[in-house]
């Protein structure tokens, strides 16, 4: 009886070729940022409304404080927590301690899958 080892020698072949060809995984890829947590800054005494859509005639769902947060919905090299919606203009105190007019709120992960928003002049994020 005669055996060939041709056959398997030329299967292993064809599989450490296909992985040479296949290139890098896509986990080697640069991995997407992780989403950033919001919180109240001090500049406006601790407290920070998330609220049921992007304007403060909008339901307050929770008051957060300094101490206490929630995830952004969404995550961004630019912008932490963005992208950003514009909505409803608020007013309150910024990080350099002057008094800042907004309209742009960020979606945060509150009542998943319900929206949530804070508003971003007002927020602190942590990333």
């Amino acid at each position: 009886m005669r055996f060939s080892f041709r056959a398997p020698v030329f299967v292993v072949c064809a599989a450490l070729a296909g992985l040479l060809v296949a290139g890098p995984s896509a986990s080697a890829a640069e991995p997407d940022p992780a989403p950033a947590l919001v919180h109240a800054s001090g500049q406006n005494a601790c407290k920070l409304n998330v609220r049921s859509g992007p304007d403060v005639s909008s339901t307050a769902l929770i008051t957060l404080t300094c101490a206490n947060y929630t995830t952004c919905a969404h995550a961004s090299k630019d912008q932490p927590c963005g992208p950003y919606v514009e909505g409803g203009v608020y007013s309150c105190v910024g990080a350099n301690g002057a008094q800042v007019t907004d309209n742009r709120w960020a979606e945060v992960a509150w009542r998943a899958p319900q929206r949530s928003y804070v508003a971003v002049s007002c927020a602190a994020f942590r990333l």
